[in-house]
Protein backbone atom coordinates (compact mmCIF):
# COMPACT_ATOMS: atom_id res chain seq x y z
CA UNK A 1 0.00 0.00 0.00
CA UNK A 2 1.78 3.09 -1.24
CA UNK A 3 1.05 6.44 1.30
CA UNK A 4 1.08 9.78 -0.47
CA UNK A 5 3.39 11.96 2.25
CA UNK A 6 1.51 14.42 3.80
CA UNK A 7 2.26 18.17 1.91
CA UNK A 8 4.13 20.46 4.00
CA UNK A 9 2.93 24.20 5.27
CA UNK A 10 0.79 25.99 7.41
CA UNK A 11 -1.64 23.60 8.84
CA UNK A 12 -5.24 24.60 8.64
CA UNK A 13 -7.17 27.03 11.08
CA UNK A 14 -10.56 25.84 12.32
CA UNK A 15 -9.97 23.62 9.82
CA UNK A 16 -10.15 25.29 6.73
CA UNK A 17 -6.79 26.97 5.16
CA UNK A 18 -6.78 30.80 5.22
CA UNK A 19 -6.37 32.80 1.99
CA UNK A 20 -3.07 34.97 1.45
CA UNK A 21 -5.25 38.08 2.18
CA UNK A 22 -7.13 36.84 5.31
CA UNK A 23 -3.69 35.89 6.69
CA UNK A 24 -2.51 39.44 5.94
CA UNK A 25 -5.18 40.89 7.47
CA UNK A 26 -4.71 39.27 10.73
CA UNK A 27 -1.29 39.87 10.52
CA UNK A 28 -1.49 43.60 10.35
CA UNK A 29 -4.31 43.11 12.98
CA UNK A 30 -1.66 41.51 15.19
CA UNK A 31 0.47 44.73 14.61
CA UNK A 32 -1.93 47.36 15.34
CA UNK A 33 -2.62 45.25 18.73
CA UNK A 34 0.87 45.26 19.47
CA UNK A 35 1.16 48.62 19.08
CA UNK A 36 -2.09 49.24 21.21
CA UNK A 37 -0.49 47.20 24.15
CA UNK A 38 2.98 49.21 23.91
CA UNK A 39 1.35 52.08 24.94
CA UNK A 40 -0.78 50.52 27.95
CA UNK A 41 2.09 48.56 29.23
CA UNK A 42 5.93 49.50 27.54
CA UNK A 43 7.83 47.59 29.76
CA UNK A 44 6.03 44.31 28.26
CA UNK A 45 6.10 45.55 25.39
CA UNK A 46 8.08 43.77 22.35
CA UNK A 47 11.18 46.56 20.60
CA UNK A 48 9.45 46.34 17.70
CA UNK A 49 6.66 46.87 18.64
CA UNK A 50 7.71 50.37 20.59
CA UNK A 51 9.56 51.48 17.50
CA UNK A 52 6.53 51.27 15.25
CA UNK A 53 4.24 53.37 18.08
CA UNK A 54 7.31 55.59 18.41
CA UNK A 55 7.39 56.18 14.04
CA UNK A 56 3.02 56.25 14.22
CA UNK A 57 3.24 59.21 16.85
CA UNK A 58 6.25 61.04 14.94
CA UNK A 59 4.30 60.57 11.68
CA UNK A 60 1.40 62.34 13.28
CA UNK A 61 3.86 65.16 14.49
CA UNK A 62 4.59 65.79 10.79
CA UNK A 63 1.54 65.60 9.02
CA UNK A 64 -1.10 66.81 12.27
CA UNK A 65 0.09 70.01 13.72
CA UNK A 66 -2.76 70.50 15.59
CA UNK A 67 -2.12 67.38 17.46
CA UNK A 68 1.78 67.68 17.95
CA UNK A 69 1.90 68.17 21.34
CA UNK A 70 0.02 65.23 22.74
CA UNK A 71 1.29 62.69 20.04
CA UNK A 72 4.95 64.24 21.43
CA UNK A 73 3.69 63.52 25.16
CA UNK A 74 2.47 60.06 23.91
CA UNK A 75 5.29 59.05 22.77
CA UNK A 76 7.42 60.06 25.84
CA UNK A 77 7.42 56.92 27.94
CA UNK A 78 8.08 54.67 24.41
CA UNK A 79 10.98 56.61 24.73
CA UNK A 80 12.09 56.43 27.55
CA UNK A 81 11.47 52.57 28.05
CA UNK A 82 13.71 52.13 24.12
CA UNK A 83 16.22 54.13 26.00
CA UNK A 84 15.95 52.24 29.79
CA UNK A 85 16.55 48.71 27.59
CA UNK A 86 19.56 49.70 25.07
CA UNK A 87 20.99 52.28 27.82
CA UNK A 88 21.34 55.18 26.21
CA UNK A 89 21.32 58.55 27.33
CA UNK A 90 19.99 61.67 26.27
CA UNK A 91 21.09 64.90 26.97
Amino acid sequence: MHVTPKRPGRPPKAGTRLTPAERQRAYRERLVQAQDNAMLKPATATTTALLASIKHFCKQIDTMPEHADIARRLAVPLIAEVCERYKIQLL
